[in-house]
């Protein structure tokens, strides 16, 4: 029973989760930023402070509370990378139990999106500054992280176009043109593995920026730069979800009485990690031999909307282009580190069966009955073998994809609608007296979960 215990220490309550998606969808991140805090120690406990940190974090940005929500992914920033360099250290103690057994530490685009979430925060809040400052964290982490693992996902595409319109808020064109060509490479290069290409605007953009600073764009452009100048713009961010969940997939073998049997399993709810377990303990006890493997892997629930619509009174609408495809880079990121982990995982299982094994020897040396030391061996092997669980710990209140939408407008004050569209169904925010100024780049944000 120890063992079971084990296994499911430092998962988050299935039920908690399915309330705080419930409210994300019904449009009401307030009250999943208030379920969050509620749930932050009774629920979360420390080995998931991370977690509560982006959870909560997220909400509060979707809600509108820039400020409070730039002060949690602060707080997962630092506690984020902390753990992050204990990792590996800390690895030990879940060789023969689970991965839950240790704090949750973060997937890599997990930590890195911390920061390109308060960035836009930073520049909602209006400081340009700040929010340069959070890209330049994202860029530091990927050299750190490429030093100590390799990867697909080497480049934030998003950082970088970000980047540049930050640069150009905070009068800086030659930043802002090195910043959006940087993005058009990594989109470029990145659009077959993480699955978004180089957006036109982000092109148009450079041509721009090169024109008029009289420099070489240093990359081969398809489109010319749109007549901009004299004019602001509003840029419209839509988070289209929900985000993608981890999963656990179970890999089973057993020997018993000369049969070999292989079991495989995807595990979403809790009623079937009950199933799971039975099943488990059943082979177990029957098996003479019996290995089990645990690892996640992330599925996709259906999208909300899968575009949004932007229409801005006096000034035209357009329709939303994809920026960051967050459930690719998930699944890419993931299996990555888990290709480079297959080793301690079968090492994992390997001991458990050992472990087992020497339970059984034991018992029948000190009681000196063989049938004593094959139950020893069988109860073992069963409650070791159930115990084993992937760890599905994930930042839940993330979307799956990241839209932009852009409409130029001469200065003023206006009013603007977003439409999303498509997936289980749309909807329609309006915003009031969104302020343009000249050359600057006012951002909005939406939401459909």
């Amino acid at each position: 029973m120890l063992a079971l215990h084990i296994g499911c220490a430092g998962e988050i309550d299935r039920d908690y989760y399915l309330k705080v998606d419930r409210l994300m969808s019904a449009g009401a991140p307030n009250e999943a930023a208030e379920e969050v805090r509620e749930a932050g120690k009774t629920v979360y406990g420390e080995r998931n402070r991370l977690l509560y940190h982006m959870d909560l974090g997220m909400a509060l940005h979707v809600a509108g509370d820039w400020a409070a929500s730039a002060r949690q992914l602060e707080a997962a920033d630092r506690l984020g990378e902390d753990l992050y360099t204990k990792s590996l250290s800390s690895e030990a103690a879940s060789l023969v139990t689970s991965d839950l057994t240790v704090p949750y530490a973060g997937e890599e685009f997990e930590r890195i999106l911390v920061n390109v979430v308060n960035a836009i925060n930073h520049d909602l809040l209006g400081s340009p500054d700040e929010a340069l400052v959070e890209v330049r964290r994202v860029e530091e982490k990927f050299r750190y992280y490429h030093e100590h693992a390799e990867g697909r996902y080497r480049k934030s595409a998003f950082a970088f176009y970000l980047a540049g319109m930050f640069y150009e808020n905070a009068g800086m064109p030659d930043d802002a043109l090195i910043s959006y060509r940087d993005a058009l490479v990594a989109y470029r290069e990145g659009a077959a593995t993480l699955g978004v290409g180089a957006p036109v605007a982000l092109e148009r953009d450079v041509s721009r920026l090169s024109s008029m600073l009289g420099a070489d764009p240093g990359v081969e452009l398809d489109y010319d730069a749109d007549s901009t100048q004299g004019k602001g713009e509003i840029i419209a961010l839509h988070y289209l979800g929900p985000g993608p969940r981890k999963k656990e997939r179970i890999i089973e073998f057993a020997l018993g009485q000369g049969l070999v049997h292989l079991y495989s399993m995807d595990v979403k709810s809790e009623e079937q990690k009950d199933v799971q377990r039975a099943v488990s303990v059943a082979k177990g006890l029957a098996a003479s031999t019996q290995v089990t493997i645990a690892y996640p892997v992330f599925d996709q629930p259906p999208l909300s909307a899968t575009q949004a619509v932007l229409e801005v009174d006096g000034c035209g609408q357009t329709y939303s282009v994809l920026v960051e495809n967050v459930s690719q880079v998930a699944s890419v990121n993931l299996e990555d580190r888990m290709g480079a982990q297959w080793a301690r995982i079968v090492a994992r299982a390997v001991l458990k069966f050992l472990l087992a094994q020497a339970a059984g020897d034991v018992a029948e040396r000190l009681s000196g009955n063989k049938g004593v030391g094959l139950l020893f061996h069988a109860v073992t092997q069963a409650s070791l073998s159930a115990a084993e669980s992937a760890d599905t710990r994930g930042w839940r209140t993330l979307p799956a994809l990241i839209h932009m939408s852009r409409v130029n407008c001469p200065p003023g004050l206006y009013n603007v609608r977003i439409m999303h569209v498509g997936g289980r169904g749309g909807g329609t925010l309006s915003y009031s007296n969104v302020k343009v100024q000249d050359g600057y780049k006012t951002l909005v944000v939406s939401s459909s979960f």
